[in-house]
């Protein structure tokens, strides 16, 4: 997918009535390993060993490995910097009988208000779905917990049996040429 950024963010509201600032969703980028390690160390530092397993893995989803993706929301343009950040990882799913990109992890900024966090989710989401049905993966699935104290599963998601949130995802039209 050659654009990472949606043309034109538009103002997020927010429960005081007040716009929050517009947002931009992005596919990490290699180039992004240290501005994210040191945001997520800020918000959770690790001991040495586990600080470098998690490095590890982050560079390993900013690769774009064919493991996964990262998902990164920032304040429009970029001048809030990071605000939150979604890690998806590929997964075989015998019952979609296919690969489903799963986030089960969430990651924001400390203080947003719930609007902006709301909006950075359903972005992210958003993001996913396109990002997802450009290279043929047609699940998405969201872990139980990200969808707690958002008001609810984004545009989309269904609740399955299985207790995860689930998108299906049409693949996209190829264009050849």
């Amino acid at each position: 997918m050659s654009a990472t950024f949606p043309p034109d963010p538009s103002p997020v509201p927010r429960a005081d009535g007040a716009a929050a600032p517009p947002l931009r969703v992005r596919l990490g980028q290699g180039a992004d390993a240290a501005l994210v390690a040191n945001w997520l160390d800020q918000l959770q530092p690790l001991p040495v060993p586990a600080a470098r397993a998690r490095a590890l893995m982050l560079g390993d989803l900013l690769g774009q490995s064919g493991r996964g993706i990262c998902l990164l929301a920032c304040g429009a343009p970029d001048r809030e910097g990071l605000l939150a950040c979604l890690p998806v990882a590929l997964l075989p799913s015998l019952e979609l009988a296919g690969l489903a990109a799963c986030a089960s992890e969430w990651w924001v900024r400390p203080g947003l208000d719930a609007a902006t966090q709301r909006a950075c989710l359903e972005a992210c989401c958003a993001m996913l779905a396109d990002w997802g049905r450009a290279h043929g993966i047609r699940h998405a699935l969201l872990a139980p917990g990200l969808v707690t104290g958002h008001g609810g599963a984004p545009p989309g998601f269904r609740l399955q049996g299985n207790g995860m949130w689930h998108r299906s995802l049409a693949p996209a039209a190829k264009a050849l040429g």
